[in-house]
């Protein structure tokens, strides 16, 4: 599976049930991760119509749609606002096009 990439257009996301108990021992917090891996500095939340550019973290999630089935089981990060992140894992969110997608497997990434 490809570590982070890159969505061009807007695509369906849930969060992931239960991934708030989840640490990332090397990058310290999950939106470190997704900038460590992506390239990139977090600057707004990826859920389309949203502008908030504050507080924002590194969210699990799925694309329940996605043609590949990896992406469909295995949670990816991409920077959200704690609003959009506090959504159930049963609501549907459009993300931003152009959003960049991490893996969030720790040992496949920055895990020892």
């Amino acid at each position: 599976m490809k570590v982070s990439y890159l969505m061009e257009e807007s695509v369906t996301v849930r969060n992931e049930k239960g991934s708030s108990r989840k640490t990332d021992p090397n990058c310290k917090t999950w939106i470190k991760h997704w900038e460590n891996y992506s390239g990139k500095k977090a600057n707004s939340c990826s859920i389309k119509g949203c502008k908030e550019t504050d507080d924002l973290v590194g969210a699990h999630v799925l694309r329940p749609y996605a043609k590949n089935e990896d992406y469909k089981k295995h949670p990816y990060i991409i920077p959200m606002c704690d609003t959009h992140n506090g959504k159930s894992h049963e609501e549907e969110q459009t993300t931003k096009p152009n959003t960049t997608f991490v893996w969030a497997n720790v040992s496949e990434t920055c895990g020892e």
